[in-house]
């Protein structure tokens, strides 16, 4: 594996994906494509669709799932609600349509909870799938069957668990949304822009992970994500990258990812990801 690595980042598709994609990005000669999530919207037969496309690409891919991804609009609502007895009523199904999913992308690959070999100094970290951000569990009776996952705290240990048995110095999170810790404004990286006292709705449990990476002496190069739209509730655009302590913070969420300009040319956003031995940069690409 050589020391060099580059990755194309799709942010949430919500269906803006076609073969056009897949030929562009499998003609670029990256290492990998990587999928944060919300495939489509909460149609399965959708999500299945963008899935089939995907499990097309010669090149490798990971894609994190997120809250769009298996759960149904009732499951969705109960979350949204904190409902916890709605929560478990609505729970039925779930591993089924994830189980479809996970069949319909084929060669690319599941990530969540996972330990993925990048070269051989660098190792990435896929943090929980589904999550809606915040500081809840979201989905947490499929979570506690398919992971043995209870909690936050669960998770934190389980993200914990991955670091530890990460052989490479160089470790770069990825999920669907991002961690806690980065911003409490409407228009930070996972800044909540949906009430009007905003806040932090990052990943508590993965700040842990972060954290402890850090703790035990790993460099963390970069945390990748998406779930909260660039585009924010009420006009304007939230901030797509940050560089703090040596780690680049990048959420991808441009949505929708495909639009016409003003003189009608169709345009195509990810962001281009390289890793060089050394750092990690990241640049974004409009074709």
């Amino acid at each position: 594996m050589n020391s060099t690595f580059r990755i194309a980042v799709v942010g949430d598709v919500h269906s803006y994906l076609d073969r056009v994609d897949v030929r562009l990005l499998d003609e670029a000669g990256y290492d990998l494509v990587l999928f944060v999530g919300d495939l489509a919207g909460l149609r399965l037969r959708s999500t299945l669709k963008v899935a089939q496309l995907i499990g097309t690409f010669r090149t490798p891919v990971l894609v994190v799932p997120g809250n769009h991804d298996a759960p149904n609009a009732v499951q969705l609502l109960a979350e949204v609600l904190h409902n916890e007895r709605l929560v478990r009523l609505a729970d039925r199904g779930i591993e089924r349509r994830a189980d479809a999913i996970a069949d319909a992308l084929g060669p690319a690959g599941l990530a969540g909870y996972s330990l993925h070999d990048l070269t051989t100094e660098l190792q990435l970290v896929a943090a929980r799938p589904h999550s809606m951000g915040g500081n809840a569990l979201s989905f947490a009776p499929f979570l506690e069957r398919r992971f043995k996952v209870q909690s936050l705290d669960d998770s934190a240990r389980l993200l914990c668990d991955l670091v530890d048995q990460s052989r490479a110095a160089n470790l770069l999170f990825v999920g669907h949304n991002g961690p806690s810790g980065v911003g409490g404004s409407r228009s930070d990286l996972w800044g909540c822009d949906f009430r009007a006292e905003e806040g932090d709705f990052g990943d508590p449990d993965l700040e842990v992970a972060i954290t402890y990476a850090r703790s035990i002496g790993k460099s963390v190069v970069g945390v990748i994500a998406g779930h909260m739209h660039r585009r924010l509730r009420g006009g304007g655009e939230r901030t797509e990258r940050l560089q703090r302590n040596g780690t680049l913070y990048l959420n991808a969420a441009q949505v929708p990812r495909i639009w016409k300009d003003a003189r009608g040319h169709t345009r195509r956003h990810h962001v281009a990801v390289r890793w060089d031995g050394v750092e990690l940069e990241a640049e974004e690409i409009l074709w």
